[in-house]
């Protein structure tokens, strides 16, 4: 009887350590996908409000009126500006020096990189990880899941693998990394930057039909 309750309890604390385990998985998965959007919500309503508290008052004299929203019409005006004028060699070192100070600073430099990648393979940006659009048979087989072929490794002694990335929906700059042998891996008849806009939008851009593509692997 003794062994008995003393079996129990073992059980009782593997299954409390498993638990904890569990929980402790699941959070740290939470913040990774929660500190990109914090960032990105944080930094979107500082420069809405920055701009609205600046320009609101010049637009109100000038129109005779409160106008709302000017923050985020300035917003994207400034953005549609950014756009244009990075097409210059002075703008873009700029540009680039900013980047790479951003890129040295911990976690937000690993945070921005991503983001910057996915951003370009909206445009079909052949300098990002994100051009060779795949799908794998995950979680299980018969369910097919899409990601981009980032490279491919010799992992240890089992072959030739390819490191899949599988951008998460709607944000993209967060998702998870899977190995994968490469001859389980199926390249998509797509665009990396029709991939991608498929992904984010939940299958919504689907032209509803999806096919694969022989390459040389």
């Amino acid at each position: 009887m003794s062994n008995q309750n003393q079996n129990i309890k073992e059980d009782k604390k593997n299954f409390f350590y498993k638990f904890l385990d569990y929980i402790k998985v699941r959070l740290i998965s939470g913040i990774i996908i929660l500190i990109p959007l914090l960032v990105t919500l944080y930094l979107l309503s500082f420069a809405f409000e920055t701009l609205d508290g600046f320009f609101a008052p010049i637009f109100t004299q000038i129109f005779g009126r409160k106008i709302l929203g000017v923050g985020f019409i300035v917003l994207l005006l400034l953005t549609f500006l950014l756009g244009t004028i990075s097409r210059f060699a002075i703008v873009t070192k700029i540009i680039q020096w900013i980047e790479s100070l951003i890129l040295k600073t911990p976690l937000f430099g690993a945070i921005y990189n991503t983001t910057r990648e996915v951003a370009s393979s909206f445009q079909g940006g052949k300098n990002t990880g994100f051009t060779t659009p795949v799908t794998i048979e995950y979680p299980r087989s018969g369910v097919w899941t899409m990601g981009f072929l980032t490279r491919t490794i010799e992992f240890d002694e089992k072959g030739t693998h390819g490191i899949v990335y599988m951008p998460s929906t709607p944000v993209p700059s967060t998702g998870w990394v899977v190995l994968v042998p490469i001859e389980k891996i199926n390249f998509l008849d797509l665009k990396a930057d029709q991939a991608m806009k498929l992904i984010v939008a939940g299958g919504i851009a689907s032209s509803g039909k999806l096919k694969f593509k022989s390459m040389n692997k």
